[in-house]
């Protein structure tokens, strides 16, 4: 008595329906033949399924000894059955070594066909380490009913397997292995009309693998060596003429550091010249009276005015008053070859560097005004996204009262990796430089320095400098490094308990705390008081990712929520599998076990779908 796996292959409802149903008929009509059902398995027309199933049942110590697959095949031709069966088939002739007498040839496994089951319709079936397999085809196909189908089947596959028991008990024949031609260069890769189907797909993958090699080394090149050398020939270019004064008959010794009058030439819209000493970072500032939000025209171009994904150093739209602003913001991109403002990175990462902030404590601003020198007062890492929690805005150029600048400043101070040995107070100006980080997405590097007054020596004794054990980071860091977020108020509070020793002003400020850019930068509208006043933004709100994501995980839609408000799910369908055996209908979203109408974490949403046969 044999034991039978019967599978029931998924295709077709109507099929799967009639195997159910006859299902005990078809156990007792086996039973009858020697053969005994001990499991009965449904499986989805797929080859990785198969193969998968399959090699599972053959490691299986009780494994049976007969498989059946009812309703497998839907094609005429023997191309269903390769595309189910012959990976498992290819992997078992693998794992045969030729005995002696069969050295240097290669195993088969013999695959037999059962003829005409119906309708032009085959079957199948063939012999691995003594276990037998017959594969059917679906009986709707073959117009035959199913339990006269299987019948008919195993009465042609019972014939060949006692013919080939035989012939080759193992169900293995043994052939010369294939000689390979030798191909020229060409002829290896380019598909030829006389070339298999199999040859030509692999000719037509290895052709695209070196186009695409070609492209991404073409890019490569232009990455990292064509683009940065053409940047450096046009900065080459703008040094020359910034520093070149011997068109001057007369140069004074206290003369200005840039030539500006040559500058001015090249671009009316060069309203600067940045320097960090012994670094990159050394290049003109120019400003965009256009810029908005959504558009920075600098951003990617050049002094020239000619695109560049360099684009140049440039000031904030928010600056107003230009060079002049209270607090000068500048931007600059972070390149992978060092230029631009790549070297602020060197103050640190998620630590700050005090080897780096000792040998460059100070930074040049100069314009057609003045030549000025700032000292750094801060180095911090900040984010741009709200669901990395309470956000902090420190791209405000201007500020209504004194005790709100200096609560900008404690802000920066209470954030930064280093604490600078720079006093500051309400009188100060300052200049802000800020790009792109990579500690987390969204990440922004800022150096935030103030300029040197009047009289006061440009010298910075950095041998006073420490690093901030303590630094305050987005909660991100937090949630991802652990670690304890520290406990800040706002300038004034801070003051009053004695705990700020940068600050030389004249104390009693007048006027609001409140820093108007972040708050009006929050998404949800300020919390206010019982004044209606809005309260301070040091205030701890956090903000959550709520993501509704397709059924592959990509990203359908996504808001970021203060914590306890409502989310509301998205309209629309998002993207649902597809194949060629179900339709898949999209039911909702699954929110079993989540509130989205009182958020208090970030959160994942997936859809909720049925599928169905087709038909």
């Amino acid at each position: 008595m044999y034991n039978c796996e019967l599978y029931s292959v998924l295709k077709d409802e109507q099929d799967v329906n009639a195997f159910n149903l006859k299902l005990d008929d078809i156990a007792d009509d086996l039973y009858k033949r020697g053969i005994r059902v001990t499991f009965n398995t449904e499986i989805s027309p797929d080859q990785k399924a198969f193969t998968k199933a399959l090699n599972e049942a053959e490691e299986n110590e009780n494994a049976p000894d007969y498989f059946i697959f009812m309703n497998a095949l839907d094609s005429q031709d023997p191309s269903s059955f390769k595309s189910l069966f012959y990976t498992f088939i290819r992997e078992n002739e693998k794992l045969i070594t030729p005995d002696e007498e069969h050295e240097g040839k290669v195993a088969k496994i013999k695959i037999s066909s059962l003829g005409d089951l119906g309708n032009g319709y085959p079957g199948y079936c063939f012999k691995i380490f003594n276990k037998y397999y017959v594969v059917l085809p679906q009986a709707s196909l073959t117009e035959t009913e199913i339990g006269y189908l299987l019948n008919l089947a195993l009465d042609k596959a019972t014939e060949v397997f006692e013919k080939n028991d035989e012939e080759i008990p193992d169900g293995v024949t043994f052939i010369d292995a294939p000689v390979k031609k030798k191909e020229g260069f060409f002829a290896s890769f380019i598909p030829h009309r006389t070339d298999s189907k199999n040859t030509k797909t692999r000719k037509w993958i290895v052709l695209f693998a070196i186009l695409a090699f070609i492209i991404a080394g073409g890019w490569l090149v232009k990455e990292y060596v064509i683009d940065p050398y053409l940047n450096s020939q046009i900065t080459s270019e703008i040094y020359d003429i910034a520093y070149d004064d011997t068109a001057d008959e007369e140069v004074e010794d206290e003369g200005p550091a840039q030539n500006w009058a040559k500058l001015k030439k090249v671009n009316k819209e060069i309203v600067g010249w940045i320097t960090i000493d012994k670094t990159k970072i050394d290049y003109p500032v120019l400003e965009h009276k256009g810029d908005n939000a959504s558009s920075q025209y600098y951003l990617n171009h050049t002094y020239k005015k000619t695109y560049s994904q360099f684009g140049s150093i440039f000031v904030d739209y928010r600056c107003t008053d230009s060079v002049k602003s209270k607090n000068l913001i500048l931007h600059g991109h972070h390149m992978p070859d060092g230029s631009m403002f790549s070297n602020l990175m060197g103050y640190g990462g998620l630590t700050g560097d005090l080897n780096f902030y000792k040998k460059h404590p100070i930074i040049e601003f100069n314009t057609p005004e003045e030549d000025a020198t700032y000292k750094i007062i801060s180095v911090f890492k900040t984010s741009t996204y709200y669901a990395h929690g309470e956000f902090f805005n420190y791209m405000q150029a201007e500020f209504l009262s004194d005790a709100e600048f200096m609560n900008f400043v404690y802000n920066c101070r209470v954030r930064s990796l280093i604490d600078c040995p720079v006093v500051v107070n309400e009188d100060d100006t300052l200049l802000t430089l800020s790009t792109c980080s990579y500690e987390f997405s969204g990440f922004r590097t800022v150096v935030v320095a103030r300029k040197v007054r009047e009289g006061e020596s440009t010298k910075v004794d950095t041998s006073l400098a420490k690093i901030n054990k303590t630094p305050l980071f987005p909660d991100v860091y937090y949630q991802s490094r652990g670690g304890q977020r520290p406990d800040v108020s706002t300038f004034k509070k801070a003051y009053a308990k004695d705990l700020i020793d940068w600050y030389d002003g004249k104390g009693n400020l007048e006027g609001s705390e409140v820093l108007t850019a972040t708050v009006e930068s929050n998404p949800t509208e300020p919390e206010t008081n019982s004044n209606g006043r809005p309260v301070s933004s040091n205030t701890v709100t956090n903000y959550y990712e709520v993501k509704f994501v397709n059924w592959d995980g990509t990203e359908y839609y996504s808001v970021s929520v203060r914590e306890g408000d409502k989310v509301t799910p998205p309209s629309g369908t998002p993207k649902l599998p597809k194949d060629e055996y179900y339709d898949y209908k999209f039911t909702g979203w699954d929110t079993e076990g989540v509130n989205l109408k009182n958020v208090k974490y970030s959160m994942t949403i997936y859809p909720k779908y049925t599928a169905t046969l087709k038909k």
